[in-house]
């Protein structure tokens, strides 16, 4: 029998049985089945189903519905889908990628992009929490292996307020968090993240050591592990620059910090190591020590700034602690 309104998604089933049931209302029983229903509510320019199923902590969340509805609505006319190609799907308890490839064109020109998208669930469904694109077809995105993703401590998660425990000694298990904690930062766009961002109240954090390339622009270079660390000593210079965090997504606010720092600290191989880092590099060192001390890079910024930012942070807490729910 011949399908009279197929679904976008590529499922060769009814749109009516397929996809439709998500955009009135049903939940998606896993991530792969969001993505699909996603993919099928931007082509037919469904902006309430986009983002009712988008993460708090997603970067392009917004309080501004009408505005946001309004790009999305603006993107889903301005392109044309032709066809969406699953290249891979993993999940693990309440975390989970979709690896796919987008084809479609503007204006006669091809579009064509992969993501590899990070989904993530709260309460009972599952939303979209991030992705990584790049243009064309990119088979390369898709990474053999279980899934190694971790869940982040969010504003208002008690773990981040805690001051972490020493390690006493370097195990497997923690190389196998070191290695997890990698895949999240990586997965995230991070700079840095310090274990009770994933819920583990250590004295350890990792960075990807930024290197400054031209003025205030950086690059991300080397990972580097640091256990037990200890600021020995801090410059008397400072200087001034946004921050943001993994735990406190769309907000960015400048921090002062010293320019150059000294800190011992435990390598993965368990050598002791004591370096000084400048620039950049000890910005992010005192970011992720703030982290395993339960100091948030808001308790650096103006008593007046903090004000400014309280409903923001209200609200950012109430979505993601509250379930969700616009």
């Amino acid at each position: 029998m011949a399908i009279v309104n197929p679904c976008p998604c590529g499922s060769n089933k009814e749109y009516a049985l397929c996809c439709k049931p998500f955009h009135q209302g049903a939940p998606a029983e896993n991530a792969l089945l969001l993505m699909r229903s996603r993919y099928s509510a931007y082509v037919l320019n469904l902006p309430d189903y986009i983002v009712k199923t988008t993460h708090p902590a997603n970067p392009q969340y917004s309080d501004h519905l009408f505005s946001w509805k309004r790009s999305i609505s603006k993107f889903s006319k301005k392109f044309s889908f032709h066809s969406l190609e699953i290249l891979d799907f993993k999940e693990k308890n309440a975390l989970a990628t979709v690896t796919f490839t987008v084809h479609m064109s503007q204006g006669g020109r091809d579009a064509t992009f992969t993501e590899k998208s990070y989904f993530e669930k709260m309460g009972s469904l599952w939303l979209y929490r991030s992705g990584q694109l790049e243009e064309g077809y990119a088979p390369n995105f898709v990474t053999a292996g279980l899934l190694r993703l971790l869940p982040l401590a969010y504003y208002g998660d008690s773990v981040l307020r805690k001051k972490a425990e020493p390690l006493t000694e370097i195990t497997k298990e923690l190389k196998d968090l070191v290695e997890e904690m990698i895949e999240t930062m990586e997965a995230c766009d991070g700079m840095g993240l310090a274990a009770p961002q994933v819920h583990h109240s250590i004295r350890l954090f990792i960075i990807c050591a930024p290197i400054e390339i031209a003025p205030d622009q950086i690059e991300l270079g080397e990972i580097k592990v640091f256990i037990n660390p200890k600021i020995l000593s801090s410059s008397e210079e400072t200087w001034e620059t946004p921050e943001g965090c993994l735990s406190i997504p769309s907000l960015r606010c400048n921090v002062k910090r010293p320019k150059e720092i000294t800190v011992e600290y435990l390598s993965l191989d368990g050598s002791l190591r004591k370096e000084r880092f400048t620039g950049w590099e000890a910005r992010a060192i005192l970011h992720e020590y703030d982290h395993i001390e339960g100091i948030l890079f808001i308790d650096r910024i103006d008593p007046q700034e903090q004000t400014k930012f309280q409903p923001f942070l209200q609200n950012l807490e109430k979505r993601i602690h509250d379930g969700r729910a616009l």
